[in-house]
């Protein structure tokens, strides 16, 4: 039966999507260097050639990986638009970051590990831009509307604070205290404890 050019698209729509989760999977399980091409297209069910296809390089496959790693990081932070107070906002901004930690804990770990290593730490930062600075800057209007006295140097410290909560719930999973941890963030970024 002939296909039509719709059904075509949707095929290879298909078949991109599914090379670039087995991907993902696998460079979360054994890493960036321990994955080649010929394991993701086994693992997708579809031949090398195929993945080629798509991809010309493992490198090109990891920048669209990222993109989408990017993309699910960015996603939490859209429950954020609609909240104008800055400590309701602040403290939303905690239970988002610890649940996303608790709930993505494969992604966390590939986004740390891609971090550590110096070939694809280039190509996150290639593909994650300028991300983190609009991610501080975001952070940093927040504190300034809490009229907090440093507010750009607040936004830093604040997100290194949640970098460190967020590797050790990565690396300790269930035994990291993570509800004493959100109750205690949420206290010392309170409205009582900083104005």
């Amino acid at each position: 039966m002939p296909r039509t050019k719709e059904q075509f698209e949707k095929i290879r729509e298909d078949s991109k999507a599914k090379i670039l989760n087995t991907a993902l999977e696998l460079f979360a399980q054994k890493g960036y260097s321990n994955t080649s091409i010929s394991e993701i297209a086994k693992s997708a069910k579809i031949s090398k050639g195929l993945a080629y296809n798509y991809f010309e390089s493992k490198e090109k496959l990891m920048e669209e990986v990222v993109q989408i790693l990017f993309v699910e990081i960015g996603s939490m932070f859209v429950d954020l638009e609609d909240i104008k107070e800055p400590f309701e906002k602040l403290h939303k901004l905690i239970d988002l970051t610890l649940d996303w930690n608790i709930e993505n804990a494969d992604l966390g770990r590939l986004y740390t590990s891609l971090l550590m290593q110096e070939e694809t730490r280039v190509i996150v930062e290639k593909v994650a831009g300028n991300f983190m600075e609009e991610l501080f800057k975001e952070m940093e209007k927040i504190f300034r509307k809490m009229k907090i006295k440093h507010p750009a140097e607040e936004a830093r410290i604040f997100g290194a604070i949640i970098d460190g909560v967020s590797f050790h719930i990565l690396f300790m999973g269930k035994d990291y205290p993570v509800e004493k941890t959100r109750k205690f963030l949420k206290a010392k970024y309170s409205r009582e404890n900083l104005m």
